[in-house]
């Protein structure tokens, strides 16, 4: 019989407690597993969830796994701002001035762990935390500390702190060409002694093997090697990162774009080489080039796949804009299908294409446009058959052109009308006429695109 999720939770924390020869009341498993629930089950969250937190539980790890029920729990822009329980937890370690979060200028010089903790992540008291990623790893370690700080030996609170630093993503080389994991492989054993904590260079080293691992499995998703289950997740996460789109049916095509765009633009900017971290042969030359191989496929057809889903979009929300003005998706394209239930959509109406010379069944692009990304998205459908129109429609010479079009038109410098003149007329004249089937009340005026000459 399965259970459910607070019982699992307290069932994780009293196998990793019994594994460190720790003995916790049955009353505090209870608060430990209630806080991690109520932080993790937030509405917002998609993939930040209970899902990803159990996918690191290791019984025979229970450092690891202690670190990983809390290294989310603090999610500011997802949760738009802290839980209440939360926040009790790490006010006296956070301000914020003028909209900008810093460390408190007024930890006491005897809190040793939040002293701690502030060195294993290279802060100080009073320094401004410019990154999102470091506020919310590093008040998630605090939230740790709080909870855990009286149960466990410093050594292993060091140990969890150095695991959920580790998910700080995407840090590159030092100018000296030195990873993250070989810097602090130089700074652990200073910050170790100035907090009386023993660490001999073999536990070093293997606190810092658990460390590499644990950033790895945090974002393992790049090296899938289904690129419409990579897609699945990287979808889970425009919900979070887009309140709008939390609501299915009403955001508006201006709106998706841009959170396209956001997404694009991160994909765009993103380093493959940058993804996974090595430290000591783990993981193995192998397994790490490998790793490395998928991350860099899965970022091309990401960079791709949005690529068409965005302009798709664009040539959308410029009939839209020039017929009367921004509107839900909806309108023009129909309600996201539900299952059971027959819905009138866009790309019934769209015509039959014959196979232009670029156009490649078998490539992974194709595929994911006609079959879909590996699930359905409460706010998306899971394939793209007026991004496939795209696809069969314009060479990729032509997308890569009107992708650069399109800039200027969000920069305000293009009209969307010029926009849709420029356009090549056939892509105009089809998808006008279908979504003039799609919305009445502007049939009259997006005909005027589907009759151009």
């Amino acid at each position: 019989m399965q259970v459910g999720n607070v019982q699992k939770l307290i069932s994780i924390f009293e196998q990793s407690f019994k594994r460190l020869n720790v003995q916790v009341s049955l009353e505090r498993l209870e608060v430990l597993a209630v806080t991690i629930h109520r932080g993790m089950t937030a509405q917002a969250r998609h993939f930040h969830t209970l899902e990803h937190v159990f996918a690191f539980v290791d019984s025979n790890d229970p450092i690891s796994t202690l670190a990983s029920l809390y290294h989310d729990i603090v999610y500011y822009q997802v949760d738009m701002g802290f839980a209440p329980h939360i926040w009790e937890l790490i006010s006296p370690y956070i301000s914020q001035i003028n909209g900008d979060f810093c460390v408190s200028d007024k930890i006491s010089t005897d809190d040793h762990l939040t002293l701690l903790t502030l060195e294993v992540f290279s802060l100080r008291p009073g320094q401004q935390l410019i990154s999102m990623a470091v506020l919310n790893e590093f008040l998630s370690a605090m939230v740790m500390n709080k909870q855990l700080g009286d149960l466990l030996s410093e050594k292993d609170i060091l140990r969890m702190n150095l695991c959920i630093e580790a998910t700080i993503p995407f840090r590159g080389r030092t100018a000296n060409g030195e990873s993250y994991f070989e810097v602090m492989e130089q700074r652990l054993p200073e910050i170790a002694r100035r907090h009386g904590v023993e660490l001999s260079q073999e536990e070093l080293i293997e606190t810092l093997r658990i460390a590499v691992m644990f950033g790895n499995k945090d974002i393992e998703n790049f090296a899938e090697t289904d690129p419409g289950r990579f897609l699945d997740n990287t979808w889970k996460l425009l919900p979070e990162s887009n309140a709008a789109l939390r609501l299915p049916d009403v955001y508006s095509i201006g709106t998706y774009r841009q959170a396209l765009q956001k997404m694009a633009n991160f994909f765009a900017s993103l380093d493959p080489e940058t993804v996974f971290n090595q430290y000591r042969g783990i993981p193995s030359d192998e397994e790490y080039n490998q790793m490395l191989r998928y991350a860099r496929s899965n970022i091309s057809v990401a960079r791709e796949y949005l690529k068409l889903k965005i302009l798709s979009m664009t040539i959308l929300e410029a009939l839209a804009i020039a017929t009367g003005g921004d509107a839900p998706v909806s309108l023009f394209m129909g309600d996201v299908p539900r299952e059971g239930v027959s819905i009138k959509r866009l790309e019934y109406f769209l015509p039959e294409l014959d196979d232009a010379s670029w156009v490649d069944h078998s490539s992974v692009i194709y595929k994911l446009l006609e079959s879909g990304r590996a699930n359905e998205a409460s706010f998306d459908m899971k394939n793209s058959p007026l991004s496939l129109f795209i696809y069969k429609s314009m060479s990729p010479e032509s997308i890569t052109y009107f992708m650069e079009r399109a800039q200027l038109m969000f920069d305000g410098k293009l009209a969307p009308h010029d926009f849709l003149m420029e356009m090549d007329r056939p892509v105009v004249r089809s998808i006008a006429s279908a979504t003039a089937m799609m919305v009445f009340t502007r049939r009259q005026a997006l005909m005027k695109y589907a009759d151009l000459p």
